[in-house]
């Protein structure tokens, strides 16, 4: 992984991570040595590097073959990801298009057939990305609530969800009714069972 990443077009420009980006990946790293599993919260202010300090600890997951890698966030997000995983770190990955119900490249190619709901879970790629909205809007028995279901099937190496605070209790801090998860709540819990 350390020469993969040394070999990161990030790097061929001349450019590195930042220390505290290197810190990052250094802590999923021993985490992940020491514990089994890396269960790391990152918060920090707009632009500092967070979503290049996930992707290349997402990048090491992928390479040391931990299984498939998950990151979910907002839809407004998801290009954004996958373009800045390709052209910092050269690391290709999927979007699932809800819309579609297929896989799509960087380049807006098809990486799968479109029109299946359960191909969410069959990501072509070791890296998938997906909109946090499947979840959050899943209603009875819409597409978003079997596209969901889908990817709980699957075991990940690493999950990776951006925009964390939006995964909360139904009402918010003070709120009288009983604590519920809203469902991306659920899912996380689901989801790292």
């Amino acid at each position: 992984p350390a020469a993969a990443v040394a070999e990161a077009p990030i790097y061929r420009a001349g450019e590195q991570l930042q220390p505290w980006q290197r810190s990052f990946v250094t802590i999923f790293m021993k985490h992940r040595e020491v514990y089994g599993k890396a269960r790391l919260l990152l918060a920090d202010e707009v632009g500092v590097g967070k979503t290049l300090s996930m992707a290349t600890s997402a990048l090491v997951s992928a390479l040391l073959d931990d299984g498939p890698v998950l990151i979910l966030a907002p839809s407004s997000l998801t290009t954004q990801w996958q373009v800045e995983m390709k052209d910092k770190l050269g690391i290709p990955s999927a979007v699932w298009s809800s819309h579609q119900k297929m896989w799509i490249g960087v380049d807006g190619q098809a990486l799968s057939p479109r029109g299946n709901a359960a191909a969410i879970s069959q990501c072509p790629h070791k890296i998938g990305i997906v909109s946090t909205g499947i979840i959050i809007h899943q209603r009875e028995d819409n597409a978003f609530v079997r596209e969901a279901k889908s990817l709980l099937k699957n075991k990940y190496g690493t999950v990776i969800l951006d925009e964390a605070h939006k995964a909360r209790v139904k009402g918010g801090i003070g709120d009288n009714r009983t604590a519920e998860p809203n469902n991306l709540f659920a899912f996380m819990l689901e989801i790292a069972k």
